[in-house]
């Protein structure tokens, strides 16, 4: 099965220019650092620790300046080479981004000291980890806590990121789970798109999520949505974990009137933090 371009991959054919080939030829199963320099016309350019640059075709959801390791693969009969993303972390940035480089999960719940999402999260604390089975819970936790990070009054340092962002119609948030303490939040980017691209009717609203689950690890979940249809694609570390309950997610979505296109992936070891591609445009991971 394809490697989901959640990672992504570059490629260094074997037409490149022969200093080009020579220095592919020399990272050939090792594992590569590289800064991300610059986009070009028909690729991209990586900067390699020693100052040494090497040109790539392919695109990457990670912005200027992220710090790559990469797996340099070998094409089959000599076709080139193949550099694999296998981590990326964002570049440093102003105190404007630090809700999406250092994230504000932390930082929201231990500052709520009253308001509704203070009631909320003593009633959910009191109901105890059996609250995480009711989809009600979720949705009212999210969407209070979206609230409160974009709201000046209350998150003075958040809101003025968060405000920015809904300008460029995009959002991200990193929101606590209060029903299991110590765990990974949950992390969301939303993106909509200002204009229908070349071959579409209408602008689409994607969403894409990063949520820890205790028997099943992290699952991303990506929604595309447009008046045609919904694309769904879920990333779990053992889809075979889900063929039980596939027929009841396909029917559930199914129910919002919409056709659907449901399709699930491995999400494989060390795959990038969803920080790393929020800085991004637009967002490539769906597939």
């Amino acid at each position: 099965m394809d490697i989901p371009a959640i990672l992504g991959s570059l490629q260094v054919p074997a037409s490149a220019t022969p200093p080009a080939q020579a220095l592919a030829n020399s990272l050939a199963g090792q594992s590569v650092e590289a800064t991300l320099e610059a986009i070009l016309p028909d690729g991209l350019l990586l900067r390699l620790p020693d100052g040494t640059q090497l040109q790539a075709q392919g695109t990457l959801p990670f912005p200027l300046g992220s710090a790559l390791t990469l797996a340099a693969v070998p094409l089959p009969d000599g076709t080139g080479l193949r550099l694999q993303v296998i981590r990326a972390v964002p570049p440093p940035s102003t105190a404007l981004l630090s809700p999406l480089v250092l994230g504000e999960a932390a930082g929201l719940l231990s500052r709520i000291q009253s308001g509704a999402l203070a009631d909320l999260l003593r009633d959910l604390l009191q109901a105890g980890p059996a609250t995480a089975e009711q989809p009600e819970a979720w949705s009212a936790w999210m969407k209070a806590a979206m609230k409160t990070l974009a709201d000046p009054a209350a998150s003075p340092n958040e809101s003025t990121f968060h405000r920015l962002q809904a300008q460029e119609g995009t959002g991200w948030f990193e929101l606590p789970l209060p029903w299991a303490p110590g765990a990974e939040p949950v992390r969301i980017w939303i993106e909509d798109e200002r204009s229908a691209p070349k071959g579409e009717s209408d602008p689409a609203r994607r969403v894409f999520l990063s949520i820890p689950f205790s028997t099943l690890g992290e699952v991303r979940l990506g929604v595309e949505q447009r008046s045609a249809g919904t694309r769904v694609r879920l990333w779990v570390q053992n889809p075979q974990q889900l063929a039980a309950v596939r027929q009841d997610l396909e029917r559930e979505l199914a129910s919002l009137g919409r056709p659907v296109d449901l399709k699930v992936f491995t999400l494989p070891p060390g795959t990038p933090d969803l920080r790393a591609m929020a800085g991004a445009s637009p967002l490539q991971a769906l597939g």
